[in-house]
């Protein structure tokens, strides 16, 4: 009927009818695995600074974590740039992903 009256007619694309449907458990299962595969070398770690804690001591937990690759490093960089008189006491998430000055921040914000 519509061909008749000049309408063009096209039959919806594959991609359009996935887009409309919600992923179901084992779809969503599926997005979360490829999305993991992506990138499997992010560490997350939750760090628990504790009262009279030392840029060294918090330096060598980040390492011991797989957070930061040289401690010694991240130490100097914490008293070059004074951060390490301002570390706060508490639970900071940090990943291996985060610069120093990242790390450097979220632990004296």
């Amino acid at each position: 009927m519509l061909v008749k009256q000049g309408f063009v007619v096209t039959l919806p694309k594959e991609a359009t009818k996935k887009t409309v449907q919600p992923p179901g458990n084992a779809e969503k299962d599926l997005m979360e695995k490829e999305a993991s595969k992506k990138d499997p070398s992010i560490v997350t770690y939750t760090i628990k600074v504790k009262t009279n804690m030392t840029a060294t001591e918090i330096a060598d937990s980040l390492s011991k974590e797989k957070i930061i690759d040289d401690a010694a490093g991240f130490e100097a960089y914490m008293n070059d740039l004074n951060f390490s008189k301002k570390i706060q006491i508490g639970e900071f998430v940090v990943t291996n992903n985060m610069t120093y000055r990242q790390l450097a921040r979220t632990l004296t914000h």
